[in-house]
């Protein structure tokens, strides 16, 4: 009798939906990973080029530059390195306000972050995935849903795709906090953030400013030659201050910053958008996987957003890069477990930073001052903090 060949599994039908940086890290982590998968990519946009022109600045962590590079999707040209981070709170009534120096060269690392505009970004991954044969059906919007233990993709009006059965869809498209359906952990911090760009009297050398006041931190970036600006204040204020002449706006934003900064040469504000945390508990639902904006959005305190977004990709990729259909299951729950101690560390730090430095309780000022004294004066939690921050919370 001859023996009949076995019969080789299907390779799993993955959709991701959103072609933004997160939805394509994860594709091209699946090719590079050589998954056994059929990969279908998604978005609305009407076509990729659209989005290249998009001007706002994303900071971006040493840990999320090395997955980029190993990608071979870091656009090394456009990012400006984050070498020092300057942390001080804005307390008048104090007579000593200590800060905290964080430093590259103190941790071992060429730089603690990056900062890149979110075009030039996506503009170095849609470079990549035309390298890796990624195709991306743009203006193409769809809604998955479960469906009969798997995922099902519907189009506009509810209606299916032509193959609109997956093994498992990713959904990787997100929103601003104010346009997003209200997840389970939600709470708006009344913040309005300001952006825009400063340039200051003293030259930047890698140094990044976060300073924090009664109403919401203020945050100088380096980008190019000059700062790239967030200055959260609550959303009467934020009105006002768009308001008013660049001389006004200068004065109020000059009498919160720290000395190190010396005094604004220019300041240009160009718009505002609402902050809140909205994020899930649980990011998976059976076949569909939440990713970034669509498991969480964060206040910009920490500037951790898209930077949990990667290592969830990254985590995910390597649980399904191993995995068959059969095993699919079992592959997501360790997906499941292996994320839980870095997305709950940072989604509990940074509500706790947005909240913490604006409490006018009696004595929170000082409490405040007490810790950024410890952290100034101890190096290994100062060391254990840059780690965290720049690498995650690791199993």
């Amino acid at each position: 009798m001859t023996e009949q060949p076995a019969t080789r599994a299907q390779p799993m039908r993955i959709a991701v939906v959103g072609a933004g940086p997160v939805g394509l890290s994860l594709a091209l982590q699946l090719r590079q990973l050589g998954a056994d998968a059929e990969l279908h990519v998604f978005d609305a946009q009407p076509d990729g080029a659209a989005a290249l022109a998009d001007p706002r600045v994303l900071a971006l962590s040493e840990g999320s530059r090395q997955l980029l590079h190993a990608l071979g999707a870091w656009p090394r040209e456009a990012a400006t390195a984050i070498r020092r981070i300057h942390v001080s709170q804005c307390a008048p009534g104090l007579a000593s306000l200590p800060r905290v120096l964080l430093r590259a060269d103190e941790a071992g690392l060429p730089a603690l972050g990056y900062t890149v505009r979110y075009g030039e970004l996506l503009g170095a991954l849609q470079a990549a995935a035309r390298v890796a044969g990624i195709d991306v059906r743009y203006a193409c919007p769809v809604h998955a849903q479960q469906h009969a233990g798997a995922a099902r993709l519907l189009g506009q009006g509810g209606a299916a795709l032509e193959h609109p059965d997956f093994d498992l869809a990713v959904l990787a498209e997100g929103g601003a906090f104010h346009n997003q359906e209200q997840r389970e952990l939600h709470h708006d911090y009344a913040q309005t953030a300001l952006v825009g760009e400063v340039r200051c009297e003293h030259p930047h050398d890698g140094l990044a400013v976060e300073r924090f006041t009664e109403h919401g931190p203020v945050a100088l970036l380096p980008r190019g030659a000059d700062y790239a600006l967030v200055w959260c204040v609550p959303p009467t204020q934020a009105r006002t201050m768009l308001e008013l002449d660049v001389a006004a706006q200068t004065r109020a934003l000059q009498e919160l910053l720290p000395a190190v900064c010396g005094r604004i040469r220019e300041l240009r504000l160009f718009g505002s958008y609402a902050l809140g945390l909205n994020a899930r508990v649980r990011t998976r639902r059976g076949r569909l996987v939440q990713l970034g904006n669509a498991a969480q959005t964060l206040h910009p305190v920490a500037g951790q957003g898209l930077n949990l977004g990667l290592r969830d990709s990254a985590a995910l990729a390597r649980a399904l890069a191993g995995a068959s259909t059969r095993q699919l299951d079992s592959a997501l729950l360790r997906y499941d477990l292996a994320r839980i101690p870095d997305r709950a560390a940072l989604l509990g730090l940074t509500d706790l930073l947005a909240r913490g430095f604006t409490w006018r309780q009696p004595g929170a000022a000082a409490l405040r001052a007490g810790a950024l004294a410890m952290l100034s004066g101890c190096w290994p939690l100062r060391r254990a903090l840059q780690q965290r921050m720049v690498f995650g919370w690791r199993q």
